[in-house]
């Protein structure tokens, strides 16, 4: 049975989707995978070449248009995109679908490939395009346009559903056979298509050069050998079949058609390797089509490319592309401007990536524990995960999405929406902006924009103007109430910026959320005080690598292909960096890429038993931290940098009081004014989670040992002069007037000044330590030494016996 026929009329208004094809056997494809054909329209623009099928998919209206034939390459698919857009000016989606040539290894005929974003690349590449250097070498130039973020949240969404259920291209390539019956010889897979693979370099070899002659250069519109029957079997790589897979990532794109093993492997090896399939059209789109790139393989771009598996592959990557529209729930063309309006960010790259990162089964103690269950049955609750820098929050942040996406995936009355704060994305994770991401990602979840949000769109068009912090939350809260239950979920609270109150109001409307529609919150955080203050009264489950976490880990990865003399001591390895790692999991990854580097026995157990000194580990993670520091306001800064150099360069572990003393004090002053005390909440939050206090002992101090180590080695580039201010500050205190009377004369008068001058005790005992350590004269030293009496309090306090908790060293 055909697909159906429509015959309402339609105008070019109508059509949201822009379908892209380059030769006639991938628009077939794409025709077969419509539900229902659309007549013509009666007219459009004289100027337009290009020859349209019309359809839907869904509630999706889809135009097809193929490249004139014979035509190929980037620049021609660049015009009939062109056309296409002006004609159809109502296409929010683009997509390029058809067939492309695989990369060895990655990929085997019959896989689908989609462009997607990897590192500097935005999914597509043109691998022909740039400037010859010098040495022979070849810059690529220039960039092209990413991918639309609803298709690519699309994906993500699809990604985890065929990870659950796998794909839907077996039932769409069913439906092909039941509704076009004469294209399932040529386009379904048969036992007549061998997947065979030669040996790179070993080249085709058809009938006429058996016969010693010069085979002619054949390009993409000529016939290529039927098969390679000549082709000697020997040079052929075994591999184990295995079924169809979708793969995701980079597409290289150029002008020619690429049949040389030798040069597609460069190619991939010059784009490091990422590179999973080549073809010749999709450059041409994405500056002018932003779109998804899907390749159906039916080659491995070698000398033995043939037309075997074209058909298959394109009908492959058009079922792909139907499923992949059936996750767009956004119909209108309005809906998709409107969401783009509230915000063009987009946060599914991210948990797409951070869920890939995570070691399978990992986590799962988060998912099973009793305080995450508690929080999941009950309505309103809250879950506050604080953690130490490196504990893994992020991952478990995504583990967590990942599960309540999956459990909740069949049931349109929950609503998820997730962030993930990032402290160099302030610009664009204002509080309005965070509200609008959540308002969005609940209006994406139903199956039509809601009104509420029609309205508010409506109300600032004609004016162009964005929605206020209270209009959006309003919104917010009405479109949460549409939904049963609704689940939030914050990563990393204390990357949101703290500049004009941002984090504050942003959690204030949260919980406001919360109160109002029975919102189910889940955040992780840094521990600042200021932070933590707001959940008190939750339930709060801190984040700490867990040992079987990190030794799960380090199994994998000593498991992948390899890893010979790593497998032979598996146990040692995973002991020794579980031991190391201290509820640290960004240790356990960095100890393991120092281990894995090693290639002789005596090499790895030397660097085993050096894992201690893992601040190196550690640089790239507080340099990080240094630099969120840097963007805070002067006197944040100053102050941050000012804590820091105390805590690191003290000659013990400091009290809360005794380091908020020694900040307030001013130089060339008799007395200290205790108006110029800084709070501790302070303290601790401008210092980018480096530091923490411990309650009980009331302790301030660098998170781990490896950042105290990390600040002390690079102490002479970050605080060269910290040493003679601290003396400058320690002879300061000890010369006010508060010591003139010089010793105390019974213990209760000695005790009560203790009590009383908080860095009194530290200042006594330390003063010369860090005198001795300055590389320059401190100023006040001498003009200290010639008070007779404060000179006098000074020895006592450091001739007397004394003991309390900050004689301790917790590090």
């Amino acid at each position: 049975m055909a697909a159906q026929t429509a015959t309402k009329l339609r105008t070019s208004d109508d059509y949201t989707i822009g379908w892209v094809c380059a030769l006639p056997k991938e628009q077939t494809a794409a025709t077969a995978m419509l539900d229902e054909i659309h007549a013509d329209l009666p007219t459009k623009p004289p100027n337009d070449t290009n020859a349209y099928t019309l359809g839907s998919i869904g509630k999706h209206n889809v135009v097809i248009a193929c490249l004139p034939k014979g035509k190929l390459g980037t620049s021609s698919a660049a015009t009939v995109a062109i056309q296409m857009v002006r004609t159809f000016p109502s296409i929010k989606i683009g997509l390029m679908v058809g067939i492309g040539g695989g990369i060895p290894h990655k990929v085997q005929l019959g896989d689908v490939v989609v462009s997607t974003p990897v590192g500097q690349f935005p999914g597509v590449v043109q691998w022909d395009f740039g400037k010859a250097k010098e040495g022979g070498k070849f810059e690529r130039t220039g960039a092209l346009n990413n991918p639309p973020t609803l298709l690519l949240a699309a994906l993500t969404k699809l990604e985890t559903e065929h990870e659950l259920i796998g794909p839907k291209i077996p039932e769409y390539l069913d439906e092909l056979k039941q509704k076009w019956p004469r294209l399932a010889s040529k386009y379904l897979r048969s036992d007549s298509l061998a997947d065979v693979l030669f040996k790179a370099g070993y080249s085709h070899v058809n009938e006429s050069t058996t016969n010693n002659e010069v085979p002619p250069d054949l390009d993409d519109g000529d016939e290529e050998e039927e098969s390679c029957r000549f082709c000697d079997r020997t040079n052929v790589l075994k591999r184990r079949p295995r079924d169809m897979r979708i793969c995701y990532g980079l597409i290289a794109s150029g002008n020619q058609v690429i049949k040389d093993a030798t040069l597609r492997d460069k190619l991939n090896k010059d784009l490091g390797g990422n590179v999973l399939c080549v073809e010749m059209e999709a450059a041409g789109l994405m500056n002018n089509f932003p779109c998804i790139v899907i390749r159906g393989i039916c080659d491995y771009a070698d000398s033995h490319k043939n037309k075997d598996w074209q058909e298959h592959a394109a009908a492959v990557a058009a079922a792909f592309a139907k499923e992949l529209l059936g996750h767009s729930k956004l119909n209108r063309k309005e809906d998709l401007e409107i969401l783009d309006w509230l915000t063009p960010i987009n946060y599914g790259p991210q948990q797409s990536d951070f869920i890939n990162r995570r070691q399978p089964g990992t986590g799962q103690w988060l998912l099973d524990s009793l305080d995450f269950q508690k929080w999941l049955e009950t309505s309103q609750q809250t879950l506050f995960c604080p953690g130490i820098p490196g504990a893994g929050k992020t991952i478990l942040t995504a583990v967590t999405i990942n599960d309540l996406t999956t459990r909740f995936q069949n049931d349109p009355s929950v609503g998820i929406a997730y962030l993930y704060c990032n402290f160099r994305r302030k610009d664009e994770q204002k509080a309005q902006d965070l509200l609008a991401s959540l308002l969005k990602q609940l209006s994406q979840g139903l199956s039509s924009l809601p009104d509420s949000v029609q309205s508010l769109f409506d109300k600032h068009k004609e004016k162009r103007t964005q929605p206020s912090l209270d209009e959006i939350s309003r919104t917010l809260q009405s479109v949460a109430s549409i939904y049963s239950r609704v689940v939030i979920i914050v990563d990393a609270l204390d990357e949101c910026q703290v500049s004009d109150g941002c984090r504050m109001t942003f959690l204030t409307e949260i919980f406001s959320l919360q109160t109002k529609t029975g919102a189910n919150l889940f955040t992780t955080s840094r521990p600042i005080p200021e932070i933590t203050e707001r959940f008190r009264g939750s339930i709060t489950f801190e984040i700490r690598a867990h040992d079987e976490d990190v030794r799960q880990y380090l199994d994998g990865r000593i498991s992948q292909p390899g890893q010979k003399l790593l497998q032979t001591y598996r146990e040692e390895i995973k002991t020794e960096i579980t031991k190391a790692v201290d509820g640290m999991f960004l240790l356990a990854q960095l100890y393991f890429e120092s281990i894995s580097a090693k290639k002789t026995l005596k090499k790895m157990k030397g660097v085993l038993s050096n894992l201690p000194t893992g601040p190196k580990a550690y640089d790239y993670a507080y340099k990080e931290a240094m630099k969120r520091i840097a963007c805070h306001d002067l006197d944040s800064e100053e102050l941050a940098k000012q804590v820091l150099s105390w805590i690191t360069c003290s000659k013990r572990p400091l009290t809360t009081s005794e380091l908020q003393y020694a900040l307030a004090v001013e130089v060339g002053e008799a007395e200290l004014d205790e108006e110029n005390l800084p709070q501790i909440e302070d303290i601790v939050s401008v210092c980018a989670g480096l530091v923490t206090v411990d309650e009980e002992s009331s302790i301030i101090r660098l998170v781990h040992y490896t950042t105290q180590e990390y600040f002390e080695r690079i102490q002479n580039d970050l605080f060269p002069t910290a040493e003679s201010e601290i003396t400058t500050t320690c002879v300061t205190y000890l010369s006010f007037d508060t010591f003139k009377s010089g010793y105390c004369q019974s213990d209760e008068e000695f005790k009560q000044r203790l009590q009383l001058n908080k860095l009194y005790d530290y200042a006594a005992h330390n003063w010369g330590h860090h005198a001795r350590e300055a590389s320059t004269s401190c100023q006040g030293s001498i003009e200290f030494l010639q008070k007779q009496a404060q000179v006098e309090a000074s020895s006592q306090a450091l001739l007397a016996k004394k003991t309390y908790s900050s004689d301790t060293s917790v590090l």
